[in-house]
């Protein structure tokens, strides 16, 4: 092969590989920031997914889907039992009677109306005996009825606030799978860029020594009608058809 078709093939190989690898190189990096983008993300979502988690075992278990794994099998973090928010209203009556306020207010009734009966005369009459049963049934019904929608009120507070913070969990657990989606999409199409970057190199620069090759082949045999010299010019055949000029 002449020294300047060798020269030009070796320039024409290291330059398209050059170019390839530089073009590979920037695809990497791309690759690498995409990725980079994605472990930020992961650590910023973390202190959201987390009590995300936390409050969504809390409340399976307050719910009783699963058997309260804290303390006496109380719901982790909380001193209620498993399956506390399922439990049906059915307070003893020892509890009804210790409902804040329910003792005081069933003295005072009673005071009030025996000094009210008393002034009139009628202590521990028939009329007075009635209006203190009345007193105290209506005490007891109140204080029932306050008993169930504080418990309602409880337990509906209690499923609110962890079901409040399990969604923030999901949700930033949600965007997490979305950036992963995204950016793995990105990383997968940059790193199949860079591959073919760099397979489209090594193919240019085979090309460039397959064609000085040729060339200087078809010069050294004289191509059949032209001239095999390097200077003047001329053209040459390869014989099935193709010509060429120099």
């Amino acid at each position: 092969m002449p020294w300047g078709f060798a020269a030009a093939a070796v320039v024409g190989a290291v330059g398209s590989y050059a170019a390839a690898s530089e073009q590979a190189s920037g695809q990497k990096a791309a690759a690498n920031t995409q990725a980079d983008m994605f472990n930020t993300i992961t650590q910023q979502e973390q202190p959201f997914i987390q009590p995300g988690y936390n409050a969504e075992t809390t409340l399976s278990q307050l719910m009783g889907f699963s058997p309260g794994t804290g303390n006496g099998g109380n719901a982790i973090g909380t001193s209620l039992p498993g399956g506390y928010l399922t439990q049906a209203f059915n307070p003893t009556e020892a509890q009804l009677e210790a409902y804040p306020g329910y003792q005081f207010q069933l003295q005072q009734g009673d005071l009030a109306l025996n000094s009210a009966n008393s002034a009139g005369g009628s202590a521990l009459s028939g009329p007075a005996l009635k209006s203190l049963m009345s007193f105290n049934q209506g005490l007891a019904a109140s204080n029932y009825s306050n008993y169930f929608n504080q418990f309602q009120t409880q337990q509906n507070n209690i499923f609110n606030r962890l079901n409040s913070i399990a969604q923030l969990g999901q949700n930033a657990a949600g965007n997490l799978g979305n950036a992963g989606t995204t950016l793995g999409t990105g990383i997968a199409q940059a790193q199949a860029a860079a591959a073919g970057s760099i397979a489209g190199g090594i193919s240019g620069a085979s090309n460039n020594i397959g064609q000085s090759i040729l060339l200087s082949n078809l010069m050294n045999n004289g191509g059949g009608g032209g001239s095999s010299g390097l200077g003047g010019g001329g053209t040459m055949s390869a014989g099935d058809g193709y010509t060429f000029s120099y």
